[in-house]
């Protein structure tokens, strides 16, 4: 604390001392210099008032010093001894904040004489202040003190700002994320407000006044802030309380549950309360008295999307049980599926969900069985539907998991093409580019197309598909933050690390609120890439830090994509360092989880690098047993042309050219230099990728190397 923010705290103590007993018409500012207890050179001496108003310009910024300090210790003895944790629901975030206001309502009441002479001296204006030769920009008070003071200055008393800005963050927290200047903000209106409507209303009872002035805030303050959603979310927890406490058990709280479990499933923002909160709605459909045949119907919905949650969040193993207990149901109950084919439909969409858990583990291959059988389930009964039905909206869904499911086993080209007929089915149905299931499927077009060699081309897919996101979903929901974390990873395929980090701190992606209440799996994606993309810009030590740190908070978890992909980054990282040997060991622990079929493109990537870091060392015979290896995978499904076996073909074709050889050096390179187009229309690389840049500039200086001759394109304009 500085000397003047100490000089302001005295004076605020001797202001209350003195109006806690005195008619503010006749304080006199002598008086309260001569009660300022601050030692001077080691000792305690009267002040005039001259000083005094040196001190405080005016006598509104005295009053506001000395309520500041009697709440403070009023607050001390009668709030609560911990800071508030945060809320785990919209009802509770609500009845804290009603609890802090209770506090500066009883304050008011305590000390009514004292809040009087508050009132009456935050609206005195001295006869100086009026005359032209007064100056005429506020006054400048440091630290927080200052704050009071100069709000004080302004008219304005922020004395229970300080008391509530933990409380407003906390009570926030519970469905959004707040920044610090909008606690800070909030805090100080609904100080001033407080203040004056309980000095105004010094007879009203204190638990209403503080309940109406939590209602202001939501309305006013928190709703703005989060979205209307919550509305909904409001209703449904109340309504849900209530059922508890009439017929807790019965059919009514189930039902009330139920509307929970569809207000937060509906926004994609918490899905790790919706995931507990479906888990609440399964225990009450298993209970004895809800054992109708609806119920079990119920029960196997709820675990859908139950695990639709979880897998969004990240928690696959008990996604994986959800979907697998929702499938038996299905499978072996079907006395409560009266309807034609409604037995086979839930057994599909648990199978599909299934199959999504398996890839989203690095295990597309099995995934892709799983969605294939959903997908033959589902298609005779799209074929019989027309137009946006329900049957054809579950179809595309199914047919959309199984071109992510085809790029994620390697098969990139199949991928995209999947993706594509996608994309133009929901265009022919919807009619509208900016429909947002057109926009869904746009981004899954996107995803594969990075994965197929076309960064270019799926930055600027991406890049549309997010705005239009961002214009219908909370920037802080599941899906803006998954198009933003694509979006960066198809920076980082372009190699422009800068642009990756700009587009991911653009985003709360990063922030551990996101990861704490909405993906902790997107989350650590985002840092995975984020340190990827520190390392290319030459900040290789702060990528390893990141990495490090991440890999730490993973190790108790099962070695699934994300904590391979994380593991294999930090390999990466420590390469492009210059550190092979450091490098090769977390490359061994990939290796050592690695499963045939698996994952193949993440077994190509391990491959790649083992056979980069064996170079490094000066271990030929290792590096060439690496990309043997890799070559191989083509047996597993993995395209000849998959960028990974594309980028083995650079290294090789670079390692001979160092060493001045110059034999197969077309060879390898043809594959990267081919412009010929693939099934899906485009050839292996698309332009614009780094590594046809590479290969370009490598077979030019070989002159060994026959370029590829591109037909002369006439504009038919000029012909």
């Amino acid at each position: 604390m500085s000397a003047q923010e100490r000089r302001l705290s005295a004076i605020g103590e001797a202001a209350a001392g003195v109006l806690r007993h005195t008619d503010y018409h006749l304080v006199r500012a002598e008086d309260v210099a001569a009660a300022v207890r601050l030692s001077r050179e080691g000792q305690s001496g009267r002040r005039s008032a001259v000083w005094l108003y040196n001190e405080v310009k005016s006598r509104r910024v005295l009053v506001a010093l000395a309520i500041r300090h009697a709440f403070a210790e009023f607050a001390e003895r009668n709030g609560p001894a911990e800071p508030p944790g945060t809320p785990g629901s919209l009802v509770e975030a609500r009845d804290l904040v009603t609890q802090a206001l209770l506090v500066v309502a009883r304050f008011h009441r305590a000390e009514s004489f004292l809040t009087r002479q508050v009132q009456l001296g935050i609206g005195d204006i001295a006869t100086s202040e009026k005359r032209q030769s007064a100056p005429q920009g506020p006054p400048v008070w440091p630290g927080g003190i200052g704050r009071v003071a100069a709000a004080g200055w302004a008219g304005r008393v922020i004395a229970y700002a300080e008391h509530l800005a933990p409380v407003l963050a906390a009570a926030a927290t519970a469905v959004c994320l707040p920044s610090p200047d909008w606690v800070r903000g909030c805090a100080e209106k609904l100080s001033h407000l407080a203040f004056d409507a309980l000095t105004d209303d010094p007879d009203g009872p204190v638990d209403r006044q503080a309940a109406a002035l939590s209602a202001h805030w939501y309305e006013r303050h928190l709703v703005p802030l989060a979205g209307t959603w919550i509305d909904d979310l409001d209703v449904a927890e109340r309504a849900r309380d209530v059922a508890r406490r009439t017929g807790a058990g019965t059919r009514a709280e189930s039902d009330a549950q139920a509307g929970v479990v569809r207000a937060l499933l509906d926004t994609g923002i918490l899905l790790d309360r919706a995931a507990r909160e479906a888990s609440e709605l399964t225990k009450l459909l298993s209970l004895p008295e809800a054992q109708s045949q609806s119920d079990l119907r119920s029960r196997c919905d709820v675990l859908s999307r139950r695990g639709l949650a979880l897998l969004r969040f990240g928690d696959l193993e008990a996604a994986r049980e959800s979907f697998e207990s929702s499938l038996k149901i299905a499978e072996n109950e079907r006395e409560p599926f009266c309807g034609i084919g409604e037995a086979s439909s839930y057994a599909a969409r648990a199978r599909n969900n299934l199959g999504e858990v398996l890839v989203e583990e690095g295990r597309p291959v099995e995934g892709a069985e799983h969605i294939d059988q959903a997908s033959k389930a589902r298609a005779e009964a799209a074929g019989r539907a027309a137009g946006v039905s329900a049957a054809w909206r579950r179809y595309t869904l199914t047919a959309q998991a199984a071109a992510r499911a085809a790029t994620r086993s390697g098969r990139v080209v199949q991928g995209v093409r999947l993706a594509e007929a996608v994309v133009a089915d929901r265009r022919e149905r919807l009619g509208e580019l900016g429909d947002i299931n057109v926009v869904a499927a746009r981004v899954s077009l996107g995803e594969a197309l990075v994965e197929a060699g076309h960064p270019v081309e799926a930055r600027h897919l991406l890049q549309e598909a997010g705005r239009h996101r961002a214009d219908l979903l909370q920037p802080i929901a599941y899906w803006p933050g998954h198009d933003t974390v694509r979006l960066a990873q198809a920076e980082l395929a372009l190699e422009d690390g800068g642009s990756a980090l700009r587009v991911l701190e653009r985003s709360p992606v990063l922030d551990e609120w996101f990861a704490r209440h909405v993906s902790f799996r997107l989350w650590a994606e985002a840092r995975v890439t984020q340190a990827l993309a520190l390392s290319l810009g030459g900040e290789a030590a702060a990528a390893c830090r990141s990495l490090d740190e991440l890999t730490g908070l993973l190790s108790g978890a099962r070695p699934d994509a994300l904590v391979l992909s994380a593991w294999r980054a930090l390999a990466e990282v420590r390469l492009r360092a210059g550190d092979p040997v450091g490098a090769t060991a977390p490359l061994e622990r990939v290796r050592a989880a690695e499963s045939r079929p698996g994952d193949p493109p993440g077994r190509a990537r391990t491959l790649l690098l083992a056979a980069r870091c064996a170079e490094e060392r000066g271990d030929a015979l290792g590096a060439a047993r690496h990309r043997s290896a890799l070559a191989a995978l083509v047996d597993d499904g993995l395209d000849r042309t998959h960028p990974l076996l594309l980028e083995s073909r650079y290294d090789e074709a670079r390692r001979r050219f160092d060493e001045g050889r110059f034999d197969g050096l077309d060879e390898l390179l043809a594959p990267l230099l081919d412009r010929t187009p693939l099934a899906h229309n485009r050839p292996p690389l698309g332009d614009g990728h780094p590594l046809m840049f590479r290969a370009v500039l490598l077979a030019d200086h070989s002159g060994a190397v026959r370029m590829p001759q591109a037909p002369r394109q006439v504009l038919w304009e000029d012909v």
